[in-house]
C-alpha cells in the first residue's frame, strides 16, 4: 500500500477500466533517489492479458506523459524487457528513443533477459 499511496499522493498513478474491471494501469516514479536525478522519472505501463490492441496502453501512456510534464519533470525513462516489441513500439509512437540495451540484467523462467532503455524529453 505504501507504493500505491506514494503514486496517488504525487498524482502519478493511472488506471484504465473496462466493463467494471481493471484493464490496465500506468505509473511514474523517481528514476533514482539521488537529488541530482529529481527531474527524471521512470514509467511503467501494464495492460491486462486479453485487452491488448484496444488503445488502453496508448491512453495510459498519454495521461502519464501529460501528468509528468505538468509536474515539471524533464525526462521520462522506460526500461522495457527487450523482447517486448509491443511496449517498445508503444513508447516509440510517443517519441521515446532507444538509448541503449543492457544485456542479461533480468531473469524469468530460467533465462536471462536484456533491458532496453528508452528516453523521452518533456521540455
Amino acid at each position: 500500500m505504501t507504493w500505491l499511496a506514494a503514486h496517488l499522493e504525487r498524482g502519478s498513478a493511472f488506471v484504465a477500466e473496462a466493463h467494471g474491471e481493471v484493464a490496465g494501469f500506468a505509473v511514474y516514479g523517481p528514476w533514482r533517489e539521488l537529488e541530482g536525478y529529481r527531474h527524471t522519472v521512470e514509467d511503467s505501463v501494464y495492460v491486462r492479458e486479453g485487452r491488448h490492441g484496444l488503445g488502453i496502453g496508448s491512453a495510459l501512456l498519454a495521461a502519464l506523459i501529460a501528468a509528468a510534464r505538468e509536474a515539471g519533470h524533464h525526462v521520462v525513462i522506460a526500461g522495457i524487457e527487450s523482447e517486448n516489441a509491443s511496449s517498445i513500439r508503444l513508447h516509440e509512437r510517443f517519441g521515446f528513443q532507444c538509448v541503449g540495451v543492457i544485456p542479461e540484467v533480468g531473469t524469468k523462467f530460467g533465462r536471462w533477459l536484456d533491458l532496453t532503455l528508452m528516453r523521452l524529453a518533456l521540455s
